[in-house]
């Protein structure tokens, strides 16, 4: 039932968007209150953690090669996790090395990612991407960073995403985005690298599930 409620979320949401577009690592920050969390959670869709509710993303983010775009989430349901989802509005071309992958940002590592995606975000729609691994259940509220690469690419995929350039607009600390300081990047690495705040940017929708 709530991954047939995430999917029509996601039909909705891609259908509207394609209607309308016509330094170092930071430390972790402590976990989220409920208050914080705000009236929409992940858990509503089924979903262990997301970076936002992909019914009101109003915006497209833009994607660079072989960049990491990394979103801070908090844990909503203490559950193990199999799959990560994405919303593709319009497909990329040409995309080779695409990979979702989750860090805990205290330990500073890679603790599950997806296989290649560059099928998949060439294709459009909805993208449900299993892990290689399972991801354990982790404790409610606690800090996670979802991690989006496209290695290469011509053309990128039009994607669901928060306000255009405007993820970390305003802000001076408790920033939801960062990207890698290397463009480089073909696979995940295993340890967080060399990341920095963007000056412009939009967090992309990503969730990770059952």
């Amino acid at each position: 039932m709530t991954r047939t409620l995430l999917a029509l979320v996601l039909t909705a949401a891609v259908g509207l968007s394609a209607c309308s577009a016509a330094g170092t690592a930071p430390t972790a920050t402590p976990a989220a209150s409920e208050a914080r969390m705000g009236a929409w959670s992940p858990s509503q869709l089924g979903l262990v953690a997301a970076t936002g509710d992909p019914a009101v993303m109003p915006s497209t983010p833009g994607f660079s090669p072989g960049i990491l775009y990394v979103s801070r989430v908090y844990v909503d349901q203490a559950r193990a996790s199999r799959v990560a989802h994405l919303a593709v509005i319009a497909p990329g071309e040409g995309i080779t090395n695409a990979f979702v992958g989750v860090y805990d940002p205290g330990a500073g590592k890679l603790l599950a990612a997806t296989g290649d995606l560059s099928g998949p975000l060439q294709a459009g729609g909805i993208v449900d991407a299993p892990f290689t691994k399972e991801l354990p259940a982790e404790p409610m509220n606690k800090e996670l960073w979802l991690v989006l690469l496209i290695g290469g690419m011509t053309k990128s995929p039009t994607m669901i995403g928060g306000r255009e350039y405007g993820t970390n607009l305003g802000l001076t600390s408790d920033y939801r985005l960062w990207v890698s300081a290397s463009d480089k990047f073909t696979a995940l690495p295993e340890a967080i690298p060399e990341l920095k705040v963007p000056v412009h940017g939009s967090i992309p929708f990503v969730a990770i599930g059952p």
